[in-house]
């Protein structure tokens, strides 16, 4: 699934101000920044041109789990419409990562595997491999002993 080089160009842009202002320590740039990020994803969606990647991407950007748990939830269905198995996968292992941090433990490996699945129809081994570490992590336990 391409993104558009007008609004890759932005995005990324966008990303860059985000991570410059992080390392010299400007937590108002960093608001200010996002803010312009969150707005411009929403701004292209109302103009008909929604894209995971703008979801994906805001949600990256979130430190709230779920916020950008909402952001991918929203990135999600327009990845798996498009059949954009590596989008979904990269999605779904995101999703699988934010429960895991809230500890929603069942809801984590659900999405670790819908990644699984989905990265199955991909030839991105990286990505593959990142999800298999995940699943090989957080495999539940047994009680025996």
């Amino acid at each position: 699934m391409n993104i558009p080089p007008d609004m890759h160009a932005h995005v990324v842009a966008l990303t860059d101000a985000i991570i410059d202002a992080g390392q010299a320590g400007d937590d108002e740039a960093v608001r200010v920044h996002y803010a312009e990020l969150a707005r411009y994803c929403e701004a292209t969606a109302r103009s008909g041109r929604d894209h995971p990647f703008l979801w994906e991407t805001l949600a990256d950007f979130t430190g709230d789990d779920p916020t950008a748990i909402g952001f991918y939830l929203r990135a999600l269905p327009l990845a798996t419409a498009a059949n954009a198995a590596g989008y979904a996968a990269s999605i779904c292992l995101a999703l699988a990562e934010r429960y895991s941090n809230l500890e929603e433990l069942d809801a984590a490996r659900d999405h670790a595997l819908q990644a699984d699945s989905y990265a199955r129809a991909t030839d991105d081994l990286p990505l593959r491999r990142e999800i298999s570490q995940f699943l090989l992590d957080h495999a539940p336990t047994t009680g025996g002993g």
